[in-house]
């Protein structure tokens, strides 16, 4: 059995409480203690808001994990020095996919993969598909490219829904969320940069098609078929094409995507991921 004290934050759409979920579902401990095997903290956020949680993680004593979700594109000024000084003091780093890994070597940081969990997301094949395109993210972001979807009819999942271009469901939570992707036809996410993109592989999970861009890196986790050109005119007409060939494209998601995504992106396969690299490299 593992010890290990976890730092990041808490809200239940984050990661941190499905990491800890997937480590006690393995038969391991985590503890607030000074008795550990390692501590894992995931994200640092680089503003004073979460300067408590960043300098206890890095006060700690013994074996450290430090978890990137990305680099953020659209943040000019993100303290780059600041972050290579505090990701110095790890043993490892590691990093949610390969565009984050690109962004790490590129300022000198190695790191490992190790991929963020998706939700207690399941298929439920007796839900009925009554919403043609769900979006779910933060849609006054710049960099998820909202605007892209302007001629689809869509419903939104989000933290703010104030002059948003579509039907504002609100936040909801994981059994909400499950029903919803469960609901869908299509989960839209045409952002350019994301460090995984979540709701993408959250939709597979759920029996639905995700519909995203071909210049973010992390499309490569999707089927071609759900694959647009970063346009309005091109995000139309797959969406179209998505639709009206519903059931052959759902299809190969449900036989071929999402077992994969279930057992590969699950809370348990990341925490067990996290327990081997640590046995690894620990010796």
């Amino acid at each position: 059995m593992i010890k290990v004290k976890i730092y990041g934050a808490k809200e239940y759409w984050c990661q941190v409480p499905r990491i800890k979920e997937g480590f006690k579902g393995l038969g391991h401990e985590v503890t607030q203690g000074d008795n550990y095997d390692f501590v894992y903290a995931n994200n640092f956020d680089y503003s004073d808001i979460d300067s408590e949680h960043r300098d206890s993680a890095i006060s700690n004593k013994g074996f450290k994990i430090f978890n990137v979700l990305d680099i953020p594109p659209h943040i000019p000024d993100f303290p780059i020095d600041k972050l290579k000084d505090q990701l110095s003091q790890a043993d490892i780093v590691t990093c949610i996919s390969n565009p984050v890994k690109k962004q790490l070597s590129d300022i000198g940081i190695k790191s490992e993969i190790i991929w963020n969990p998706i939700k207690d997301i399941f298929y439920d094949s007796n839900m009925k598909r009554e919403i043609n395109c769900l979006y779910v993210g933060r849609w006054t972001d710049p960099n998820k490219r909202f605007e892209l979807l302007d001629n689809i009819e869509k419903f939104i999942v989000g933290p703010t829904g104030h002059g948003a271009n579509g039907n504002y469901l609100g936040l909801v939570n994981d059994t909400s969320l499950n029903q919803l992707y469960n609901s869908a036809k299509i989960v839209a996410l045409p952002s350019k940069f994301e460090g995984l993109g979540l709701p993408a592989l959250e939709a597979m999970a759920a029996g639905a098609i995700p519909l995203v861009c071909s210049d973010n890196p992390n499309s490569k986790l999707c089927p071609d078929f759900c694959v647009a050109e970063p346009t309005i005119e091109s995000v139309t007409t797959t969406y179209n094409s998505l639709i009206n060939h519903f059931a052959h494209f759902q299809s190969v998601i449900v036989d071929e995507w999402t077992p994969w995504i279930q057992n590969k992106f699950s809370k348990f396969s990341i925490a067990k991921n996290i327990v081997d690299l640590y046995n690894s490299k620990s010796k």
